[in-house]
């Protein structure tokens, strides 16, 4: 049971890793287009009527899709004041009491998110803009992205429940980041 544990988690660390790490490298290119239209914007007077708009829809999207990954590392915010101060073994039972939360915040979030994006295709939704793109794929990245936090979840709660009832690590994952390591 414990190989299939390590196995499920391994699956969804990967998933998330291996998502998390192409949307930074797609971060490169946002950061590009940003670049080209400030220097159209005011370098040559001659803004683009789509260049905001894109750069919004891709920022979005990048947020929603790193989501699972910011997850993987504990990199969310969070209130540590008392829970850094518990044992490993504390910290993954209230991990365990709040996983709920955000289970099921996720499935609603995936579920109504879903719903807007399949509206957003039947109905051939575009932007109100003068660029007017279709809203289909800006919308999927919610849905998406909500997926990809929720298996993740699932996956920590795994992890969490083996340290709550061993008292031992699922696979000797660290609890928390050393302070100054970098989240990349």
């Amino acid at each position: 049971m414990v190989a299939v544990m390590r196995m499920f988690v391994r699956t969804i660390d990967g998933l998330n890793g291996f998502v998390g790490r192409a949307v930074a490298l797609g971060l490169l290119g946002l950061i590009a287009l940003v670049v080209w239209e400030v220097f159209l914007r005011y370098g040559l007077n001659a803004p683009t009527t789509w260049g905001n708009e894109l750069i919004t829809y891709l920022f979005a999207a990048y947020i929603l899709l790193g989501g699972g990954y910011t997850l993987l590392h504990r990199d969310h915010v969070s209130m540590d004041i008392v829970y850094s101060s518990l044992p490993p073994r504390g910290q993954a039972t209230i991990d365990v009491l709040t996983a709920f939360f955000v289970i099921v915040y996720c499935v609603v979030l995936m579920q109504q998110t879903w719903i807007m994006t399949y509206e957003a295709l039947e109905r051939g939704q575009t932007a109100n803009s003068d660029w007017g793109p279709p809203l289909f794929p800006v919308y999927l990245a919610m849905p998406i992205g909500a997926a990809l936090i929720l298996l993740q979840a699932v996956a920590k709660l795994v992890r969490d429940l083996h340290m709550a009832i061993t008292g031992r690590p699922l696979m000797g994952e660290r609890r928390t980041r050393d302070r100054g390591e970098p989240a990349l």
